[in-house]
């Protein structure tokens, strides 16, 4: 019922709705106005969508123990490069502020 072939994959439209927060917070810091008002509202918004992200990996971790099914690899992927994301935003933020 929750599974596809014996893989959890109840949370992976969270995961790609929490990506799509995340590359668009990313974009606007990238491509985004020339006046950075709102970087750090940005950072923030990007650091606790990758601990909401984790915080599902792990309780995802514990949903397919308990039912004795095998995890799903897209959604733990997908928070990699979403750990990954925000590490370079975080870089880029700083190298903003430094160039003002």
């Amino acid at each position: 019922m929750y599974e596809t072939f014996g893989t959890f994959d109840l949370f992976r439209p969270v995961y790609i709705v929490i990506s799509f927060i995340v590359i668009l917070n990313f974009l606007y810091l990238v491509f985004g106005q020339k006046k950075w008002k709102g970087t750090y509202v940005i950072l923030i918004n990007s650091v606790l969508t990758v601990l909401i992200a984790a915080i599902l990996l792990f309780q995802q971790g514990i949903i397919v123990d308990e039912f004795n099914l095998s995890g799903d690899p897209i959604t733990f992927m997908i928070t990699v490069v979403l750990g990954l994301i925000v590490l370079v935003k975080v870089f880029l933020t700083f190298k903003i502020e430094e160039n003002e």
